[in-house]
């Protein structure tokens, strides 16, 4: 499991209900691949379209997340349709 510390937005448009932990979007670091993770928010209880703050976010594999895979990486997460949201990796905790 790769552990990560994530500063996240959710975009106003697209998603109009907001999300707790547990919450299970695709990620998308490269453009062909999009890799599942789950999200468990670290200050608040719900995280609102427009919201943006520091998240943690853990995947199963590297396999999906592409080669330049770490600190710094963007993405853009979704729900299998539109960009719901952008986000940056600030901490990967293990590989």
């Amino acid at each position: 499991m790769i552990k990560t510390k994530a500063h996240i937005k959710l975009f106003e448009s697209g998603r109009k209900t907001p999300f707790e932990s547990g919450y299970r979007p695709l990620f998308s670091f490269t453009e062909k691949m999009k890799a599942s993770g789950s999200i468990t928010l670290i200050e608040k209880d719900e995280f609102h379209p427009g919201d943006e703050g520091e998240v943690e976010i853990v995947f199963i594999s590297k396999k999906y997340l592409g080669a330049s895979f770490g600190k710094g990486s963007k993405f853009l997460f979704s729900e299998g349709g539109p960009p719901l949201g952008e986000g940056e990796i600030i901490q990967v905790e293990n590989i």
